[in-house]
């Protein structure tokens, strides 16, 4: 589990990637000099054993940047190695108000994995002071969700790699999960003449199945 510097631009500062005696970069490609988020993750692939997990926080761009990181990132996919996806909100970690996400790797049976499994958590947390902060009901919805491949509209879906390879292995959450709020629409007419809009009323026809009477009382 690690949370990096987000965009180190000395990552490479005491090696040369090109010759590491690890094998960090050779099989997926070499991160750009001055975004060295891939470089941690490729860490963590390489020091994995073939059953091993890893977690990594890492600003949104790795979903989505091009050039050097979308060839490793194209590779990581067509692998297998990532799991999930799982994009939190707004101003979490200080010193930083970008959004983050969770880069989760799973080596175990990668190769017959058939997609990423992603979740936009983003409008999940509190106020507290000048940060966000997960609440306990977050973590656990996070959690839930996850570890049950859940699908939620607005919030978690299994995406194929199929639909993945469509989008030129961009893993930008908006891509997959819409979780954009429907629009307030607004009734002139009530607003002037006063009453509830019939519209409003006829949307609430699941509470009128239940209830009967209660509409024609109200």
């Amino acid at each position: 589990v690690a949370n990096p510097p987000f965009s180190d631009k000395r990552w490479s500062t005491g090696i040369d990637p090109l010759s590491d005696p690890h094998d960090r970069f050779q099989t997926f490609g070499t991160p750009p000099a001055k975004q060295g988020d891939y470089a941690y993750l490729l860490h963590i692939v390489r020091s994995l054993k073939s059953t091993g997990k890893g977690a990594c926080i890492l600003p949104h761009g790795v979903l989505f940047r091009g050039n050097a990181e979308a060839d490793i990132r194209r590779a990581l996919v067509r692998k297998g190695y990532i799991k999930g996806i799982i994009g939190l909100p707004a101003n979490l970690f200080y010193g930083t108000g970008i959004p983050a996400c969770i880069v989760v790797l799973d080596k175990q049976d990668a190769h017959a994995r058939k997609g990423v499994f992603m979740i936009d958590a983003s409008a999940g947390f509190m106020k507290d002071g000048p940060k966000n902060r997960l609440r306990d009901q977050d973590i656990h919805k996070i959690v839930d969700v996850f570890n049950k491949r859940q699908d939620l509209p607005k919030y978690a879906r299994m995406v194929p790699v199929e639909e993945i390879e469509k989008n030129a292995f961009n893993l930008n959450l908006p891509r997959y999960i819409d979780s954009t709020e429907p629009e307030d629409l607004q009734d002139i007419e009530a607003h002037l003449k006063g009453g509830i809009p019939k519209r409003d009323i006829d949307g609430l026809e699941a509470y009128w199945q239940v209830f009967p009477g209660v509409r024609r009382e109200l």
